[in-house]
């Protein structure tokens, strides 16, 4: 199912589950049916960004049977909100670092997890001494937990995922008891709870920043941008080329950015970039190779598939490549800052996002080809190269996007530090392509008003 019809059928069931939800007076199944609602048009990139609608109609059944919130006195913690934690791409990264660096700055910052986070990031934020709060409760319980904890906040930072109703009703009780929420704009190109009952919406780039403009019903907006990553505190030092090592080139994303099964567009650039070109590629993500199973032999001969990373080890392998390719179609984020920040030539094929130095970006896979086959003939422009990474040492260091939350925490939105060609960015690039696919999540048929049933 593709184009109209795929559209149609995601209204049907969007207005299915309207429906539901309205009829719905069952509190945690409520939740249950939002959950729902965000996931699907989370993982299916359709038109719908936003729904302030439900949040309001939920939070306006809810509220009359809430408890009495207030503010506690002298607030100084800020809360970082994330509902999942993991040890694979740059949404962890992001609240992980925040916190410590303003932990570093003096700042009093917690965690509250609201689902889970795995044992490697509960330990590194445990190692760090920075406080947890967490309970294994779901529901209402899970409500009354997480707003009594932002009653104690002098601010709430939101790294939610998008489906996450929950965290978005606390941060709605939150607001109304004068407590600041500031949503992080992670999934900037998906829907997403919460971003219209917050304070502000803290921008990723310009791409999320107009999208939010147009479709998120924001009250205000400020840029916080995506943090390069470090390696033992000396960034600078990270590339050393290994000369063993035959050169390669290096792209890095979860399976999904690939759409690997569903789409032959990466697949085919591996043909001509490892087959046709004879390049070396290593995938981190990735590491099924059936899907690569129809190449010649020599494409898959020069494929290199390394699954999940560590990511001190993925920074490594980054610091020593010829050059990285950004994950297409589905761009990615933090890789893209991190390969710029080393000084590595950036290639990819997707819609330009507002991204400082997204002019690396190929509209067609053609232009894409063009561009490596000149870059391999005639090598890197250092120039270019060099004053790259020089802006983003200077403005996307983890210091840097601190002290910008930190100032808007303090009032004073933040302005986006580099120009960008507005007319360039196709702000339903992704839904469009969502519907050029046989991609559909369609939710599990479940009972409406009927009592939840205990979760494991």
């Amino acid at each position: 199912m593709r184009g109209e019809q795929k559209k149609n059928m995601a209204l049907q069931i969007d207005g299915a589950l309207l429906q539901s939800i309205n009829a719905c007076r069952d509190a945690n199944k409520l939740f249950e049916l939002a959950e729902y609602y965000g996931k699907f048009h989370w993982l299916n990139t359709t038109e719908r960004w936003s729904c302030p609608e439900i949040e309001n109609f939920i939070f306006a059944l809810i509220a009359p049977r809430l408890p009495e919130f207030k503010a506690t006195g002298n607030r100084k913690v800020i809360s970082h909100v994330i509902s999942e934690g993991y040890d694979i791409g740059g949404h962890t990264p992001l609240c992980v670092n925040l916190m410590k660096e303003q932990k570093r700055l003096g700042n009093d910052v917690q965690l509250v997890i609201t689902r889970g986070v795995t044992p490697t990031v509960l330990e590194d934020v445990k190692a760090s001494g920075i406080p947890i709060a967490a309970q294994q409760s779901t529901g209402v319980s899970k409500l009354l937990f997480l707003a009594q904890t932002f009653m104690q906040s002098k601010a709430v930072v939101l790294h939610i995922n998008p489906d996450d109703i929950i965290a978005c009703l606390a941060a709605m009780i939150a607001e109304r008891a004068g407590i600041p929420c500031y949503f992080v704009n992670h999934a900037d190109i998906h829907f997403s709870f919460a971003t219209s009952q917050c304070s502000a919406i803290l921008e990723i780039t310009g791409a999320s920043w107009l999208a939010s403009q147009q479709f998120r019903h924001p009250k205000a907006q400020s840029f916080l941008g995506i943090p390069f990553s470090t390696l033992d505190g000396a960034p600078q030092e990270i590339r050393h080329k290994d000369k063993t090592q035959e050169p390669y080139f290096i792209t890095v994303g979860g399976p999904h950015k690939y759409r690997l099964g569903r789409s032959p567009v990466f697949t085919d650039f591996v043909e001509v970039l490892c087959g046709e070109l004879g390049q070396k590629l290593k995938m981190i993500g990735p590491d099924d190779y059936s899907k690569f199973s129809h190449l010649s032999a020599k494409a898959q001969n020069n494929l290199e598939l390394l699954g999940t990373v560590e990511r001190t080890k993925t920074l490594k392998l980054m610091a020593n490549a010829t050059a990285y390719i950004d994950s297409f179609p589905e761009g990615g984020g933090t890789s893209v800052t991190n390969a710029m920040h080393l000084g590595l030539p950036v290639f990819g094929c997707k819609s330009k996002a507002g991204m400082y130095g997204d002019d690396f970006l190929s509209q067609t896979p053609q232009e894409l080809f063009a561009a490596i086959k000149l870059f391999i003939e005639h090598g890197p422009d250092s120039e270019t190269l060099t004053a790259r990474a020089r802006f983003i040492k200077d403005n996307f260091s983890i210091t840097a996007c601190a002290k910008r939350l930190e100032n808007t925490l303090n009032g004073n939105m933040e302005t986006i530090p580099y120009s960008f060609d507005k007319k360039a960015i196709d702000l339903t690039f992704y839904q469009k392509k969502w519907l050029e696919t046989d991609d559909f999540y369609i939710p599990p048929i479940i009972k409406i008003n009927m009592p939840s049933s205990p979760k494991a």
